[in-house]
């Protein structure tokens, strides 16, 4: 840690339509209904920013752990986000969570972590991700993967 740098930002940027901007792809915004029918305070929102890749073991660990949980879940799975990841493993997976889990491809996050259905956000620990959080007062399950996320994750012990 360098005591010397002041992180400051982002601003939780929105457009005067109260749309969130500068995103990287379309978001679904299909996912909003979804989190209506879910529990107050009931769904783990995963998402790992717009660089986080995964290898395949790590991509299968991590879904058998969203599975295992038995929580309702969001997660969102770029189509880059693993090597060899094709549909017939998130096809299998999507049957087997049934209803309890939502993958999309990018989320509106600053709406999502608005939503009283979230619970936890489970992040790399970008820098946006981390101030959109708690802006949000939604707690963080941390797994950083590089530059600063290790920092952002420190702090939010």
């Amino acid at each position: 840690m360098n005591p010397k740098i002041l992180p400051i930002g982002p601003l939780v940027a929105s457009n005067r339509s109260g749309n969130s901007v500068g995103n990287f792809l379309p978001e679904d915004l299909s996912c909003l209904k979804w989190l209506d029918q879910q529990p107050t305070q009931s769904v783990i929102y995963v998402a790992f920013g717009s660089r986080t890749t995964f290898d395949q073991t790590q991509f299968e660990e991590f879904a058998l752990g969203l599975e295992l949980s038995n929580r309702p879940f969001l997660w969102v799975v770029r189509p880059d986000i693993a090597n060899k990841l094709n549909d017939t493993n998130l096809e299998g997976f999507q049957d087997r969570v049934g209803s309890r889990g939502l993958i999309i491809s990018w989320a509106p996050q600053q709406k999502v972590l608005e939503h009283p259905s979230i619970a936890y956000f489970f992040s790399h620990c970008g820098w946006n991700s981390t101030m959109e959080a708690l802006s949000n007062g939604v707690p963080l399950l941390c797994w950083p993967f590089s530059t600063d996320q290790f920092l952002n994750e420190h702090y939010n012990r």
